[in-house]
């Protein structure tokens, strides 16, 4: 016996010892862990229990009130006085949820309550299950069995209460287990047996008999339970169940007798053995809750690890007592301790480890503000800080050692401030300080060399050290802040500088403040500044080349840090740009900014891990890129990277894989191939619904009926504004969930919201929405399941059912009413209606009547409009040779009677003209063409054309005028019509012997501005019958009495005098006595021309017209013009064969019956000029001249249309056809021959420019004064105008920039003569250098010279010079053969 408890002893021993070396193994890797208490809003840090629901919101019960947690808010629920729905007692002992979801919370000093979600109140439990006992009880467990019933212990003994019923049994211990015993735990090993834990031993209750047997410590007997204080029971994956007690963990054996034990104290460690919870993990191992920390048992190796608190880690355990433990979803493990608050262990949260400063620790950091890092050896780093000095960090004890150097320089003996370190070949670490130069530090017999600038070229060139790097040949590369870079070279001990101020090749280009050296695979070093971007010294060829935002896409010039990657990828981070990768292929950079991901644009330090991915600092944590995806990740706070921003340059990857960021407040390190990947994604949880910015609660009258997180909808009036907010159930990083909702029925798509946890909506129309959240976790997952709830919107009440049945039977009332009434009032309408339909009928017929009568018009105006183009060519053939006839002179009785033939031609074609007005008149075509003249003069010419039939039909015509003469603006052509159909209708309906009358006045009505011009034509003729005077005006309209019908005319003239009358703005009217005469009264509005000193300024030159033609006209051509072939392209065989008469003695002719013919004989011919008609068979006119101008070899050829058409459209459409002329039918041979000799001349012109022209130059004035100033420019202007006939005083002073009636009294001032008169004095002289110079005849001078007739040149040719042009030229050519 004494030997085996030897053996035992001895194999106690060696346990001991196993396990102590196993926890030392365990507490060089503990687990980092979050802490939440009280500062983050538990209402307590002393945690009783913890449990997660089915929903996954996580229960805490602490001293001092139930804290529910969704990851990101705390609620707390406390007791409230006078409210049965509150929670009984602040402090929460024991938490369960049964398999109905129902939460059964018990407390100290207030029994037992369940919480009721949907409502969000507690119901209690007082005392039932002990009879006449009131008083709240104290829950110290909570268990539910497999049969559903709920477990209490209590003080002296257990309550079942049974979960459908809620009835509640209560069983008492104390007779059993002795006085002051309570139930601590409970545990169902099988369907029969329930285990009890308590303060006084273990009891085993058989479920089925009701029989308990009791186990106890008892010292003599090893196989007994170690302690009898049993806080804990749990069941392994095995079926083992272990009890946790006071003393250590005991597990029973297979006989359910005995107990084997499991210490691991002894006299120093004594608390690791009171266990106060315990809980099982996935994989076996048991986790539980001591007095010293965690102790992990693993069930398979039945060995120990401890997990304690040490105050050197920024995650370790936040306290020694461990009271309860929670295994939660997602393999989190919540740990509840006693005044530490909440412990979580994430195994999906990506937890950076983190170095604080602890200036009171001797083994610890002593400055927060780490520069700088260099790996010595595996996990043995040296860390560089600013303001204390050198430190080297053993990364396996988490300790520091203090490396103790001082500057030459500074007699404080302060610690220095390091800016960079660096660990060379040889094991020499060189330390980069702030204004104390560089130190060499040797490890190995830890003693150091300070090198400091000095004034040699072989010295450091600056105390102020940023930078530094050995490259691949062993040299070290300095970078100081604003002298460039210094190499330091151990064969000569000595530095070379290569800094701005150098000469070749030791200039470096930039501005010298160096922040980054490294060295790329091809051996060339990249060395970035602050302000000029990167050079790259290349080693070929020694030379630098310079890369910049300028030339190269560098995003920005400050470049704070660089890294040239495993691949050869060299990276650079920017001041506020990002970063930027090189492109060796383009030469230029990539950028990635905050649009690409990164929380941050400022990047300190770029490091690469093992497993590829590149990784930086910046002021907002710590992002880490993939190079082939470009993706982005970042890291902030909730991954334990410090809160304050990282430092230039401080950083390094160690040979293991770690990575070392330094910052403002301490330093960060970890392994990224050991950072896990959250693929757990979060379901969303509505928190709370706000109606009009309150808080709503569930409620028979409220919009929700349960709980906002478990309410199926929501009904809201009309016009309320609400709000819902939301939560996702992540416990890993809650701060970087994402976001996104949508109101189906109003959104189509999802809004994504970035981490805002509330949707807002107002003005909603009635209806019925469902509104729909989701989330995504910290790693970017987003959840497929949605969380939703439907939303009705109650319509007001003008828009409910109700509301639209009464509008329905509103309007179907209304409508009856309406109908009754139209009923009485058709039938009332319809004794109407049948007398109506016989005015409709009689107003049918009158309309068809009229449509037939318009229809007549119609025809009528087509057949004269026709006639009246067959009858112009007639009338061109009568009129060119009467005008021919009229140039010859002959016996007087001979001329009166050609001139008879000659006006009552032009009187036939006024009759056609006025048959085409009719049809302008009717299509609305009709426009006025004014123009300023005499309209007294115009209208006594236009009279004296009918003195011929007044002596022939014996009437007396009396012309009579109120005035001389009036000068204003009007159209003369319709002025003339107006005249000439007024006078015909008087002679035409006077008998012999009569007399008809023109009278004109003028007068002033009212306060008008203009002047009344009045023209009275009267007559003593048959008169006008009172029925019909107020029809003479209508169109085709002739009166029907006898006197008339023998006069019988169209009845359209008057119709066109009115048309006419009224374009002038005037009108007409007429007053009529049968048998005695008619008189018509015209009213014409005129604006009155104001001349000085009552001369006459007549609008154009030619404004008056002589008919007769000049002697001389019938002259030859010379005899070049002979010689030119003109092709006459006319289908009307007479008036082609006239135009060949004509012009035969002058030229050669060609004749073409239609266009298409024309065509071809114009390619055949070669005629040098082309006179068509445009009205032909084949090919018309306008397209004969359209394809001789587009072909090249015809385009040469002048063109002169002929029409009888007169429109101005039309004129404009053959010229845009590309004819160099127009002529209109019947026109004066005279100007046809004219301008056919023009055309010829100028072409001739053309061809050669030195044969025979005219040269008409001004004679060149000296410029003495402005009045003779003013006359060059007045000659020079009437020489570039001179063969227009259209020249007017007005288009000359317009001209010369002063009014009509300054430039009279100037021109009258410095000449003696009016602007008329010099106007033809100076195109006299210019036809007197003519007739001297050139070869052409009277006619075509007359033209060239721009006289509108050569009979109105010779008139005044004669009057000026006292000799006819013809008397003039042959005089000169008299001379000419005297001087031969």
């Amino acid at each position: 016996m004494m030997l085996k408890r030897v053996l035992i002893i001895g194999a106690m021993s060696i346990l001991v010892v196993f396990l102590l070396s196993s926890t030392i193994a365990r507490g060089q890797n503990n687990p980092n862990f979050i802490t939440l208490n009280t500062k983050n809003g538990l209402s307590s840090n002393t945690v009783n229990t913890i449990l997660q629901d089915h929903n996954g919101l996580v229960w805490f019960g602490t001293s001092d009130g139930l804290n529910k947690f969704d990851g990101t808010n705390f609620t707390v629920y406390t007791t409230k006085s006078g409210d049965s729905s509150s929670i009984p007692s602040n402090n929460i002992s024991a938490l369960l949820e049964d398999r109905r979801g129902r939460l059964w919370v018990g407390t100290n000093g207030g029994g037992l309550a369940y919480y009721d979600a949907k409502q969000n109140t507690f119901k209690s439990f007082v005392g039932e299950g002990i009879p006449n006992r009131n008083a709240p009880f104290n829950v110290l467990t909570l268990y539910e069995d497999k049969s559903g019933n709920i477990w209490v212990g209590t003080f002296g003994g257990y309550r079942v209460i049974n979960s459908k019923t809620l009835k509640v049994k209560n069983v008492g211990i104390n007779t059993l287990m002795g006085n002051g015993s309570s139930v601590l735990s409970f545990l169902q090993a099988n369907d029969n047996k329930l285990w009890i834990g308590t303060n006084v031993g273990l009891l085993a209750l058989n479920l089925t008999s009701g029989a308990t047997e009791k186990f106890v410590h008892h010292p003599n007997d090893l196989s007994s339970l170690t302690d009898n204080f049993i806080k804990a029971i749990v069941k392994d994956e095995k079926g083992r169940i272990f009890f946790g007690t006071n003393n250590g963990l005991n597990m029973l054996l297979d006989d359910e007798k005995h107990f084997k034990s499991f210490l691991q104290s002894d006299d120093r460690l004594f608390s690791d053995d009171i266990i106060y919870a315990a809980r099982l993990e996935k994989g076996g191992k048991l986790w539980l809750g001591t007095e010293n920390g965690v102790t992990i048992f693993d069930t398979a190796t039945e060995v120990f690890s401890n997990i304690r608190p040490n105050k050197r880690e920024s995650f370790g355990l936040s306290h020694k007592s461990v009271r309860s433990i929670c295994m939660a979803n997602n393999g989190i493990i919540w740990l509840g301790t006693y005044q530490g608050g909440v412990n979580k262990l994430d195994p999906n949260l990506a937890l950076f480890n983190l170095k604080h400063s602890s200036p009171f620790d001797p083994k610890g950091l002593s400055s927060p503000i780490v520069t700088s890092f260099a790996e010595f050896s595996k996990r043995k780093i040296f860390v560089g800080t600013d303001g204390g000095g050198l430190h080297f960090f053993d990364r396996d004890q988490g300790v520091f050692e203090h490396i103790d150097m001082k500057s030459k320089i500074d007699f404080s003996r302060n610690p220095l401030a390091i800016l960079t370190l660096m660990l060379d070949s040889r094991g020499t670490l060189w330390v980069g300080t702030y204004q104390h130069g560089l130190f060499a530090y040797n490890s190995k017999t830890k003693t150091y060399k300070q090198y400091l600038a000095g004034p040699s070229s072989t010295d450091l060139s600056q105390n102020e050290i940023f930078a530094i790097k050995e490259d691949s040949k062993g040299l070290i590369w300095i970078g100081t802040n604003g002298t460039g870079v210094n190499v330091f070279d151990y064969k000569t001990n000595s530095f070379t500088q290569y800094g701005t101020q150098s000469l070749p090749p030791m200039l470096l280009p930039g501005n010298g403040f160096i922040r980054a050296i490294v060295e790329d695979h091809y051996g060339d070093m990249w060395i970035s500044s602050s302000g000029t971007g990167i050079a790259v010294f290349q080693r070929s060829n020694g030379k630098y080349k310079v890369y910049r935002k300028a030339n190269s896409g560098l995003s920005n010039d400050v470049v704070l840090s660089l890294l040239c990657d495993s691949k050869g990828n060299i990276w650079a981070g920017t001041d506020g740009a990002g970063l930027d990768l090189f492109n060796r292929h383009t030469g230029k950079f990539t950028n990635f900014n905050e649009t690409n991901g990164l929380s941050n644009a400022i990047v300190y330090k770029i490091l690469e891990g093992k497993d590829g991915l590149i990784w930086l600092s910046n002021d907002n944590g710590i992002s880490c890129l993939n190079p082939e995806t470009k993706k982005i990740k970042n890291f902030g706070h909730p991954n334990g990277v410090q809160d304050s921003p990282f430092i230039l340059g401080s950083g390094i990857s160690t040979s293991d894989g770690e990575l070392y960021f330094g910052g403002q407040d301490g330093f960060n390190y970890f392994n990224p191939l050991q950072l896990p990947t959250n693929t757990v994604v979060p379901n969303v949880l509505l928190t709370e619904l706000k109606v009009s910015n309150t808080v709503v609660l569930p409620g028979e009258k409220s919009p929700i009926q349960e709980q906002i997180g478990f309410a199926k909808d929501i009904k809201l009036s009309y016009g309320q504004n609400f709000s819902i907010s939301y939560v996702a159930l992540n416990y890993t990083a809650p701060q970087q969930n994402h976001y996104s909702y949508r109101l189906v029925g109003l959104d189509e798509d999802w809004n994504e919201v970035g981490k805002e946890k509330t949707a807002y909506y107002t003005n909603l129309d009635p209806g019925d929405y469902v509104f729909q959240v989701r989330a995504s976790n910290n790693d970017g997952v987003w959840s497929n399941k949605i969380t939703s709830i439907s939303v009705h919107i109650q319509p007001p009440i003008w828009r409910t059912t109700y509301a639209y049945i009464f509008y329905v039977v509103l309007t179907g009332t209304i409508l009856f009413a309406i109908r009754r009434r139209g009923i009485q009032r058709i039938k009332k309408q319809l004794a109407i209606e049948q007398a109506q339909i016989n005015a409709e009928e009689r107003i049918l017929q009158q309309r068809k009547d009229a449509e037939r009568a318009h229809a007549l018009d119609t025809q009528k105006i087509k057949f004269l409009t026709n006639l009246s183009h067959e009858f112009r060519t007639p009338i061109s053939l009568i009129l060119a040779p009467v005008d021919k006839l009229l140039a010859v002179k002959q016996e007087s009785s001979v001329a009166g009677q050609v001139k008879m033939i000659r006006r009552n031609a032009r009187r036939l074609l006024n009759l056609v003209n006025q048959l085409l007005d009719f049809r302008k008149m009717e299509e609305q075509e009709l426009k006025l063409n004014l123009h300023e003249a005499d309209l007294i003069t115009f209208i006594s010419e236009a009279a004296e054309s009918f003195q011929d039939l007044s002596e022939r039909k014996k009437i007396s015509l009396r012309i009579n005028s109120d005035i001389k003469s009036l000068k204003t603006q009007f159209d003369q052509d319709k002025m003339e019509r107006i005249i000439f159909n007024l006078l015909s209708n008087a002679f035409k309906f006077t008998k012999e012997g009569g007399e008809v009358c023109l009278d004109m006045s003028i007068r002033a009505i009212g306060d008008q501005v203009k002047p009344l011009f009045c023209i009275a034509v009267s007559d003593t003729g048959i008169g006008i019958a009172h029925q019909s005077k107020d029809r003479v005006f209508d169109r085709f309209f002739m009166d029907n009495n006898e006197a008339a019908i023998l006069n019988q005319g169209s009845g359209i003239g008057l119709s066109i005098v009115k048309e006419f009358v009224e374009l002038h703005g005037g009108q007409i009217t007429v007053e009529s006595e049968p048998g005695k005469g008619t008189t018509f009264l015209v009213s014409l509005p005129v604006d009155v021309v104001k001349e000085d000193h009552n001369q006459e300024i007549d609008d154009s030159v030619d404004s008056l017209t002589d008919e007769e033609t000049d002697e001389t006209f019938g002259e030859s051509v010379t005899a070049e013009s002979k010689m030119a072939t003109i092709l006459l392209v006319e289908d009307n065989e007479e008036f082609r064969f006239y135009l060949k008469d004509s012009l035969q003695p002058f030229y050669q002719i060609i004749e073409a019956a239609n266009g298409k013919e024309g065509w071809q004989k114009t390619l055949s011919g070669h005629p040098q000029l082309v006179v068509t008609d445009v009205s032909m068979p084949e090919m018309n006119g306008i397209e004969l001249s359209q394809k001789i101008k587009a072909d090249k070899r015809t385009s040469h050829i002048p063109v002169i249309l002929l029409t009888a058409i007169s429109g101005e459209e039309d004129q404009i459409k053959g010229l845009k056809s590309g004819a160099n002329d127009y002529l209109t039918k019947p026109f004066n041979f005279d100007i046809l021959h004219a301008k056919i000799d023009n055309l010829l001349l100028f072409n001739r012109s053309v061809k050669n420019a030195y044969s025979k022209q005219v040269q008409v130059q001004a004679k060149e004035i000296e410029i003495e004064s402005g009045e003779v100033k003013l006359l060059n420019k007045i000659v020079q202007y009437i020489d570039e105008k001179l063969n227009n006939p259209e020249l007017s005083v007005e288009e000359l002073s317009r001209h010369v920039g002063m009014s009509r009636g300054s430039l009279y009294h100037k021109l009258l001032e410095i000449t003696g003569l009016t602007p008329i008169e010099y106007i033809r004095s100076v195109k006299l002289e210019r036809a007197v250098e003519l007739l001297e110079k050139s070869d052409y005849n009277v006619a075509q001078i007359a033209y060239m010279a721009g006289f509108g007739t050569p009979s109105y040149f010779s008139k005044l040719f004669k009057a000026q010079f006292n000799m006819l042009p013809s008397e003039y030229i042959n005089a000169k050519r008299k001379d000419k053969r005297e001087k031969v």
